[in-house]
């Protein structure tokens, strides 16, 4: 789980007609190369949040996944099913909040995904019916576990996030919030469609976690740090585009939010993001990864995100 990372790709403009995609589909069909399989993950993700130099809280995500990749009718779909989850956060007031994110995660995350021939990214979430069951099924069992809360303003804090919930569980919102998601944005990539799994810098878009999701655009250095036959693994660098960054919508939500519980003036705004990522090119899967993403204003408040995943057996 993660409300850390939210982008959308960005890639190099090229001009294509329909018949080309078309063509190039076909094409990939036609290869064969889409391969099944089965894949077993844990993960373990740490986010720190830090005012005037203070840890005020952090929390610590552990979850476990399986894949199954299945070829039907042409079609590479993937099978994600999230299988367990250990979900710590301090202070402990705010466990009780963790916990009703992660049960909304959790029937978010067991999606059989449609993947792109092209660009092995999301195409289509075919099970979202039954993810919508799920939730409607979820949304009454809250409430009704709540009931007996005697405080008005208790109650409607609860139908207010369960409102504000409601319109993630929509075929294009679930596909991008999975686009925020580090097990889905490192596992659904080309490596999953061909065998020529070229590494080209490129812009993403990015939304900022401490300033009410102002876009932020991240320039990545991508390089192949080692390959074999068997695995390759890659390197991705991103730092901020300040070019396009209008800094003083920052600094105002900074002057209002953040300025009366620290005093210090807005001093320096910065976002980096790094990852380490290795596919296992026999299997076509994903092998391991390590990502840490750092959002600060200098020296007053600062959001840190550490993930890593790993192959299992």
């Amino acid at each position: 789980m993660s409300r850390f990372k939210f982008f959308d790709d960005e890639q190099p403009v090229e001009i294509r007609t329909h018949q080309d995609v078309e063509s190039t589909t076909k094409q990939k069909i036609a290869d064969n190369s889409f391969k099944a399989g089965k894949a077993r993950y844990r993960s373990e993700q740490l986010v720190v949040i830090k005012v005037d130099g203070i840890i005020e809280n952090h929390a610590d995500t552990k979850l476990e996944y399986t894949v199954e990749k299945i070829i039907k009718e042409n079609q590479l779909l993937v099978d994600v099913k999230l299988v367990d989850q250990i979900v710590k956060i301090q202070p402990e007031y705010l466990q009780d909040s963790f916990d009703l994110m992660s049960k909304i995660d959790l029937i978010k995350s067991n999606a059989l995904i449609a993947v792109n021939p092209i660009n092995g990214k999301i195409d289509k979430i075919e099970n979202i019916e039954q993810i919508r069951e799920n939730w409607d099924s979820f949304k009454k069992d809250v409430i009704k576990n709540t009931s007996f809360i005697q405080s008005d303003e208790m109650k409607k804090s609860i139908f207010i996030y369960l409102n504000n919930t409601e319109p993630q569980f929509i075929q294009e919102n679930l596909i991008q919030d999975f686009q925020i998601r580090p097990f889905f944005d490192l596992f659904f990539d080309r490596y999953l469609v061909s065998k020529n799994f070229t590494v080209n810098n490129n812009t993403k878009l990015y939304y900022s976690q401490l300033f009410d999701r102002l876009p932020i655009e991240l320039d990545f250095e991508n390089t192949i740090s080692s390959e074999t036959p068997e695995t390759i693994t890659i390197l991705k660098s991103g730092s901020l585009n300040r070019k396009n960054l209008n800094i003083n919508d920052f600094e105002k939500i900074y002057d209002l939010r953040y300025k009366p519980r620290i005093g210090f003036k807005f001093d320096g705004y910065d976002f980096t993001h790094r990852i380490q990522i290795s596919y296992d090119q026999a299997d076509e899967v994903l092998l391991d990864a390590q990502m840490t993403i750092n959002e600060v204003v200098k020296n007053n408040i600062e959001v840190f995100v550490d993930y890593k995943i790993r192959r299992i057996n």
